[in-house]
C-alpha cells in the first residue's frame, strides 16, 4: 500500500488536476457559521461528486475511503465558508 500525500485546502479551488487515486481528507469549518463542503471528479464545481458534507459551525469531518476512489479528472473542492484541513491523494 503506499502512503497518501495530505495536499492542504483553506476554501474552494482546484485541488489537483489529471487522474489519480483520492484517499480522503479531513475538513474542518473556520468560519463559525457552518459549511457545505463538496469534491468533484473534476477541475470545476461539476461532475462526479465524490464526498459531501454540512459543517455545523466549527465542526470537523474526515473521509477515509478504503482502497480509495479512482478520480479521471481531477480533484476541485468548494465550500460555502472559510475551512482548513487536507486532501489525501
Amino acid at each position: 500500500m503506499v502512503a497518501a500525500t495530505p495536499l492542504p485546502v483553506t476554501g474552494t479551488g482546484t485541488v489537483r488536476a489529471g487522474p489519480g487515486v483520492y484517499k480522503g481528507c479531513s475538513i474542518r469549518d473556520t468560519s463559525g457559521a457552518g459549511n457545505t463542503v463538496k469534491i468533484f471528479d473534476n477541475t470545476a464545481a461539476s461532475g462526479t461528486i465524490l464526498f459531501a458534507v454540512v459543517l455545523a459551525a466549527n465542526g470537523a469531518a474526515t473521509d477515509v475511503p478504503g482502497d480509495g476512489v479512482f478520480h479521471a479528472t481531477g480533484l476541485h473542492l468548494t465550500s460555502t465558508g472559510a475551512i482548513e484541513g487536507s486532501v489525501r491523494v
